[in-house]
């Protein structure tokens, strides 16, 4: 007689699987109504943990490519930055990430 060992599946399936959200980039793009300085405080003041020398280097990016990357994140979060950073004056955009 031979014995069978039946597996355990803990959880179900239901043949969809959760889709993760995909992370949404917040886009400073340069301007020329905001000075170099102001753009490093009101990014620093926005965007929590923001640090002196991040944003100077997405300040100094933007200046001379044209656009830098702010932050990826969720896009709620990412549409809250952009509306506050909007609303200080910088152009700023958000587009998917990937």
């Amino acid at each position: 007689m031979s014995v069978t060992k039946i597996r355990r599946v803990e959880g179900t399936h239901t043949g969809s699987e959760a889709k993760p959200d995909h992370p949404w980039n917040v886009i400073l793009h340069n301007d020329w109504e905001n000075t170099m300085p102001e753009v490093v405080v009101i990014l620093k003041k926005v965007i929590p943990g923001m640090t002196l020398k991040k944003a100077t280097k997405i300040m100094w990016e933007a200046h001379t490519t044209g656009k830098a990357l702010v932050k990826s994140c969720h896009r709620e979060l990412a549409e809250h930055y952009e509306g506050r950073l909007l609303a200080k004056g910088l152009t700023v955009s958000i587009e998917p990430g990937g």
